[in-house]
């Protein structure tokens, strides 16, 4: 199941459907190894391109970056983006042991936008 899109990016979404069916192919295939093969699907991420993107929308707009930040965070269940670390712990964990018995799925990291 995709995650909705407000920008028309069919090469983008094509090109993450395809590794996510290639995960799914893998994680079959070396499951036998006890190879495990999973996915981390991360949704606006609080980093340098989001922070610039934040700054771009609020000089377009001539509002502050706190509220266009606010208007992104508005749409998660909880109410912040994710940053770079919590989907960096969501790797950490999904190839540590206590992730022993997962394989072929996908972890969403988005602070709820999208859920599943």
């Amino acid at each position: 199941m995709a995650a909705p899109s407000e920008v028309r990016q069919a090469a983008y979404a094509a090109s993450k459907g395809a590794l996510t069916s290639a995960m799914y192919s893998l994680a079959r295939e070396l499951g036998p190894h006890r190879v495990r093969v999973n996915t981390v699907l991360p949704g606006w991420m609080w980093g340098p391109p989001v922070e610039a993107y934040v700054r771009f929308t609020a000089g377009a707009e001539g509002v502050p970056e706190a509220e266009v930040r606010a208007r992104l965070a508005a749409r998660m269940a909880l109410p912040d983006l994710a940053t770079d670390g919590d989907v960096a712990d969501a790797v950490v964990f999904l190839t540590s042991e206590r992730a022993r018995a997962i394989t072929g799925q996908s972890l969403l990291v988005n602070a709820g936008e999208v859920m599943r």
